[in-house]
């Protein structure tokens, strides 16, 4: 008899257990909110990337300078994306030794992770468009295959909001050199009909 596969985690905090079993603790804001999206791998320690709970968010036929009521009205729901980098704080014991000015590590108890913020993404989205109104890493992440890694996250979002028709702006604040080419990297194409937005048609729109 074949066995099911096992469901997939969605508590964030339940993923980073997985990964951490021999931690005692897992330092995160609102635990119990954020649900696993996507974990990316490659450097010492996973990148998680996390959804807070979906919200109801319109905002009217104007909300976003030039795209046409039609699809501002689409825009309904509203979801914020944060990525987390785990970082282990091991408890270390010290015998200090005041005249010789040094210690000497005498044993080590338990371990906690912490999941730091190091970059997010804002989403408005409806049944047939969706808007990436920003994602990207803080600068401090900004090292080494960074851009091939915020490509990754970009599909991990595009596939949870899961519709057919994807807008961003032209401009990105945080990455003010060379974003134009990462968004044509990203199959993003200037809306000739809307100069202020570039957009995407998705092959493989999956419903949330």
């Amino acid at each position: 008899m074949e066995r099911e596969s096992p469901p997939p985690i969605r508590k964030l905090i339940e993923r980073v257990r997985q990964d951490f079993s021999e931690a005692s603790e897992i330092l995160l804001s609102f635990p119990d909110k954020w649900e696993h999206i996507g974990t990316l791998k490659g450097g010492e320690f996973p990148l998680y990337i996390a959804g807070f709970p979906i919200e109801r968010a319109f905002h009217g036929r104007e909300h976003f300078e030039g795209l046409p009521p039609e699809i501002n009205v689409n825009l309904v729901f509203y979801r914020l994306y944060k990525l987390f980098q785990p970082w282990r704080m091991p408890t270390v014991f010290v015998n200090w030794d005041s005249e010789a000015g040094r210690g000497r590590v005498v044993g080590r108890g338990e371990l906690k992770v912490q999941l730091d913020p190091v970059g997010q993404a804002q989403v408005w989205f409806g049944v047939s468009d969706a808007l990436i109104w920003e994602c990207y890493f803080d600068e401090s992440r900004r090292r080494g295959n960074w851009q091939e890694q915020l490509a990754e996250v970009w599909n991990v979002v595009e596939k949870d909001v899961g519709v057919a028709k994807l807008w961003t702006p032209a401009h990105e604040p945080t990455i003010p050199e060379g974003y134009p080419d990462f968004l044509k990297s990203l199959g993003y194409a200037p809306a000739a009909e809307h100069p202020l937005w570039w957009s995407k048609e998705r092959k493989e729109a999956e419903s949330i």
